[in-house]
């Protein structure tokens, strides 16, 4: 199957940037000021058409919409307010809502993943359109002040059928030592991207950059250096060739450019060259 093939060609109807015509924009939009409830739509790309594709969670929002390589599904991101999230998938037209992460049946805990359960976030399709990797977080959460944040005890990739069978981590990081997110496999198959945030008890201490493995999650390299600080849900050209994101996330936002890297780390190569103190730039 395409979830580890090792050709191209075998898989190129499923591409992370498809060419071709364009179909449907699936985005969230907040509904109030605080950035607490929001709802996904989709609309086509003249921005005709808008139109609410689920209802919306009525107490927490919805988020980080990725459409099938077919265009047929979106899976996305439920954040209640009291509880862990979780992902959903649901037809383009709306239509076959269905729950693909486990159900937690335990009562919210403020300082931890109630046990037995796991928040599921950022979600996104593999090429053969039959399974979604997403960052998986258990255990306690432990408070960090002197650095105004928090961490999760356990991080992983990990990857689920849209069916919600064979959940498995592919890689787990060390305890407290950051958060691992927004994977995305390479359209070939080949090799899986996400983006590494370390907490105050590595080093570099709340280093940010991208990190590279094989599908199956063995050989994990980084491949953006730490003082770049890369990131913002980067995304594989079609070819699997590079991988397209922008500098200075969440650190001095409007010094940002965009740079594409090798998935083996070589030919960092810098796309823009906008002035410091320019507007921001976000994921492209």
């Amino acid at each position: 199957g395409c979830l580890t093939a090792a050709a191209a060609g075998s898989c190129a109807v499923a591409l992370a940037t498809t060419p071709g015509s364009n179909g449907q924009i699936a985005f969230r939009r907040w509904l109030n000021d605080e950035t607490s409830r929001s709802a996904l739509y989709t609309m086509n790309p003249d921005g005709t058409g808008v139109r609410r594709i689920v209802p919306r969670l009525r107490h927490g929002h919805d988020d980080q919409p990725d459409w099938s390589p077919d265009g047929r599904l979106l899976a996305f991101t439920r954040f209640p307010d009291d509880g862990p999230a979780w992902i959903d998938v649901v037809n383009s037209d709306g239509t076959g809502l269905r729950r693909v992460t486990p159900r937690c049946t335990r009562p919210p805990a403020p300082n931890r993943v109630p046990r037995g359960c796991e928040d599921a976030a950022n979600v996104s399709f593999t090429p053969d359109g039959q399974h979604l990797l997403f960052t998986r977080a258990t255990g306690r959460i432990r408070q960090f002040p002197r650095y105004e944040t928090d961490q999760i005890e356990h991080a992983a990739v990990a990857v689920i059928a849209i069916d919600g069978t064979g959940e498995r981590e592919l890689l787990r990081l060390g305890r407290y030592a950051g958060d691992a997110g927004f994977a995305q496999m390479s359209p070939d198959g080949r090799f899986i991207l996400f983006e590494r945030h370390n907490s105050p008890l590595r080093k570099p201490r709340m280093g940010q950059a991208i990190f590279v493995m094989n599908a199956d999650g063995t050989n994990v390299h980084r491949v953006t250096p730490w003082k770049l600080r890369g990131g913002d849900n980067p995304d594989w050209a079609p070819d699997s060739s590079r991988i397209l994101f922008r500098s200075q996330e969440e650190a001095d936002a409007e010094r940002a450019q965009f740079y594409t890297v090798r998935p083996d780390g070589t030919d960092l190569t810098r796309l823009t060259n906008f002035p410091k103190g320019h507007r921001r730039v976000f994921s492209a």
